[in-house]
């Protein structure tokens, strides 16, 4: 009887610490997995708020192609122009061709595919104050500067240093008068698209960086 006894606890020794070594291992797990879940929301949250961004920013462009196509000031009423844009001054190039900084991303709207908004490269880095680019920058066309606005706005000393600002092209659809019987003729309005990106904080580990949340809308202006 007493062998029998002996023989139970001798077999039963060292299986508490198994059991113990298996619940850490599972907690282990668990808590592996819910940090990797937090990581993950975390992610999600940061790129929810920074598509916002992209996309509050693509409506500030919008908002400042208008009025760059309307030539006034929302507040003062003044006229950021003393002339408007002409059908001369938009290019099938968007006027990269063309020497002149004040026409940059002033474009002919074209039947080729991909379209003018699609075609042009919205990463491209001109020379400051020389070279022209294919877009527009937000608040360089719209400071009311006289007519024409002398110089432009500097570009960024250092643009890795701070948040690309929205840019934007306006392309020339053209003109369209409403003829209706017993009337006569209204005049011509000329319509146009304007193309925005907005982007977002957060950027690659390019050189420069180049911001990952892109977010690109669109308007029809008629005057």
């Amino acid at each position: 009887m007493l062998n029998k006894r002996f023989k139970l606890k001798k077999r039963e020794t060292g299986s508490a610490l198994i059991i113990g070594l298996t619940i850490l291992l599972l907690m282990l797990i668990l808590g592996t997995a819910g940090m990797r879940t937090t990581i993950m929301e975390e992610r999600m949250a940061g790129n929810t708020r920074d598509y916002n961004n992209a996309f509050q920013a693509g409506e500030v462009g919008l908002i400042d192609g208008e009025q760059d196509l309307s030539n006034k000031d929302p507040v003062t009423k003044q006229k950021l122009r003393l002339v408007d844009y002409s059908r001369n001054d938009f290019a099938n190039d968007c006027n990269v061709g063309n020497t002149n900084r004040l026409l940059d991303g002033l474009c002919v709207a074209t039947t080729t595919n991909p379209p003018q908004w699609l075609a042009i490269d919205w990463n491209a880095v001109g020379v400051p104050g020389t070279a022209p680019l294919p877009y527009r920058i937000y608040g360089q066309h719209t400071e009311i500067n006289g007519n024409p606005p002398t110089p432009l706005p500097p570009y960024p000393s250092d643009p890795t240093q701070r948040r690309r600002q929205p840019r934007y092209i306006i392309e020339y659809l053209g003109g369209l008068g409403s003829l209706v019987v017993g009337r006569n003729p209204t005049a011509l309005t000329n319509y146009f698209r304007i193309t925005t990106q907005g982007y977002g904080i957060a950027t690659t580990d390019d050189a420069p960086p180049l911001p990952i949340a892109r977010m690109m809308l669109q308007s029809i202006y008629g005057k």
